[in-house]
């Protein structure tokens, strides 16, 4: 019943193709923006793989969190939400195979993205298996947060500001654009309380600076980024739950 779930999000994406399309171009388009805003009106080869790693955890919780908002407001909307959830099928479930297809999602297309602007641009970055660590982290982390943003949009009216809002403060704020260990003392706490930031530390310490598992380990900054993404996950998967069936009880699941 789970895999059930995950298979018709992705069918449901399939069948919008010509959106994925347009949002590969998008992201294309918006990082050559962030290389020319950073570079002072050129392309500086040299921070392309800094800013890559950055840019690509910005545009994984872009699109997680895009599915998982609209996504729900769409199946509000046209009724399929409250009728699912009337359903034999265990609430989590449907929730977990709903953020299944978003992440699945997400993922592709944001390898699509880097593998093509490595190879355009000619990106020089590492390949090591230790890295997937931390972006499995990473992914884990940014799918707590589709979920809280979900939850939101189940009980507030606005959330589209708040999504957007929320997307630019983790773009301007994740070391995309400059790192983290420049920003002012509190605004570096600031910073890594949000989604991808650790995970962006961490990915650039072993495939730009060489480090290894055990060295990012004993600097505990994954330590931090193993804390930080369990508690975005069980949190945002206790809200979201904790907003889906107390809709149900007040019947506020179907269209607004």
């Amino acid at each position: 019943m789970l895999g059930n779930e995950t298979v018709k999000g992705l069918l449901v994406t399939r069948a919008n193709w010509g959106t994925l399309v347009a949002a590969l171009a998008v992201l294309v388009v918006f990082y050559l923006f962030v290389q020319f805003l950073i570079g002072a009106g050129r392309l500086v080869p040299a921070l392309y793989a800094s800013t890559l790693l950055g840019f690509s955890a910005y545009a994984l919780a872009y699109m997680v969190s895009l599915k998982a908002v609209a996504g729900t407001l769409e199946e509000m909307n046209a009724g399929t939400l409250e009728q699912m959830h009337l359903s034999p099928l265990p609430s989590w479930a449907l929730s977990l195979g709903r953020l299944a297809a978003a992440v699945i999602e997400a993922v592709g297309l944001t390898a699509l993205v880097g593998a093509g602007l490595i190879l355009v641009l000619g990106i020089d970055i590492s390949y090591r298996l230790d890295a997937l660590v931390p972006l499995t982290l990473t992914i884990l982390d940014v799918a707590g947060f589709g979920l809280l943003l979900g939850a939101l949009a189940i009980r507030v009216a606005s959330i589209g500001a708040i999504l957007h809002v929320m997307q630019a403060v983790v773009l301007l704020l994740n070391g995309s654009f400059v790192p983290v260990s420049l920003f002012p003392s509190w605004l570096q706490v600031v910073s890594r309380l949000l989604p991808t930031t650790l995970g962006v530390e961490v990915g650039r310490r072993i495939l730009l600076q060489g480090w290894s598992l055990s060295a990012v380990w004993s600097d505990h900054s994954l330590l931090w980024l193993l804390i930080h993404s369990s508690v975005m996950l069980v949190l945002g998967a206790l809200l979201y739950q904790r907003s889906i069936l107390r809709a149900l009880h007040e019947g506020r699941l179907g269209p607004r």
